[in-house]
């Protein structure tokens, strides 16, 4: 019979304070601690954080509140690192779960627990297909050293500035290849893995990640999207964990695909997909296929029935 480890929820978030804090319940078991990063742009109170401690009662929570995330840069790798490291520097957890907060758990954690019990040596990542891989040109994420991305990403300039600054990065790149900057990088680079960031991993899985903290900083802290890159470039290159993914297969991102992360997120409908009151069944068939969690949830927009429904349809109902 395995022994049953403690497991480490490591959740990024940044507002949608109510909807966290039913996350939390869900996740309130005294065999999980839970490590809360609220992206520095959002407003945190010492009221919110009050609020956030009172919706668990067996688990040790930890609030954290100080990395600005912007969407396309380092900095989320920044965030998912400092998870990373302060959760493995406080305890050796059975698995360090990496869930954003408008995920939800699909299962109850007996069977979260179980799982992941019977399976300690296995990593759970989401591998995508060689032809997703070629279409979001994984290589140039890392082949150019990005230096505009924060100002034409998801900022709040209007389109203008965002063109201009889309401008200046073709030039960028123009003058890394001139220069050679480029074809340096290349040759000094190991192969580029690809998948999705919100993962599950075992102990030695995490513990290798952090001892590997400066090779990361120094190959990714100027790539695009770049955390889809770095697990997998570190632990898919290491003999030692490179056969250990627990569902290998690469998805194509269909409805009826297992996907190895075992988080249900439905790409094929949107970017990701937001889940409404008219997709349970939709739901439920994902939690059928093996699927522990899913995103993305927008509760403000299904209150009325997150409880009578969430917990009696798709949580309590898994045993």
């Amino acid at each position: 019979m395995p022994i049953m480890t403690k497991h480490a929820y490591l959740i990024i978030a940044d507002n949608k304070f109510e909807q966290l804090g039913f996350l939390l319940t869900l996740l309130d078991d005294s065999r999980n601690d839970i490590y809360l990063l609220i992206d520095k742009k959002t407003s945190l109170t010492q009221q919110d954080k009050q609020k956030l401690h009172t919706c668990v009662e067996k688990t040790t929570l930890l609030i954290l509140h100080d990395i600005k995330i912007t969407w396309g840069t380092y900095s989320q790798i920044a965030a998912e690192m400092e998870l990373f490291e302060i959760a493995s520097e406080h305890d050796k957890y059975g698995y360090y779960h990496l869930i954003s907060g408008q995920d939800l758990p699909l299962r109850n954690q007996n069977y979260i627990h179980n799982l992941f019990d019977q399976h300690s040596d296995m990593i759970f990542l989401t591998i995508p297909c060689q032809e997703i891989y070629q279409k979001v040109k994984i290589p140039e994420r890392v082949l150019y050293e990005h230096y505009f991305i924060r100002f034409y990403g998801r900022s709040s300039l209007n389109k203008y500035a965002k063109k201009f600054f889309r401008i200046l990065e073709r030039i960028n790149f123009e003058i890394q290849k001139i220069t050679g900057v480029t074809k340096r990088r290349k040759a000094s680079l190991p192969p580029i893995k690809y998948a999705s960031n919100w993962v599950s991993l075992n102990d030695a899985a995490v513990r290798y990640l952090v001892s590997r903290k400066d090779f990361i900083y120094w190959t990714f802290r100027h790539a695009f999207l770049c955390d889809e890159l770095f697990v997998p470039t570190v632990l898919l290159n290491n003999e030692k964990f490179k056969d250990t993914v627990y569902h290998p297969q690469p998805v194509h991102d269909r409805p009826d695909e297992l996907q190895g992360n075992l988080r249900y997120i439905n790409w094929w409908d949107g970017s990701p997909y937001t889940w409404s009151s008219d997709d349970w069944d939709k739901v439920e068939y994902g939690r059928d296929l093996g699927h522990l969690f899913s995103r993305k949830f927008n509760l403000e927009t299904i209150l009325q029935t997150k409880t009578s429904f969430f917990n009696i349809h798709i949580y309590t109902s898994s045993m």
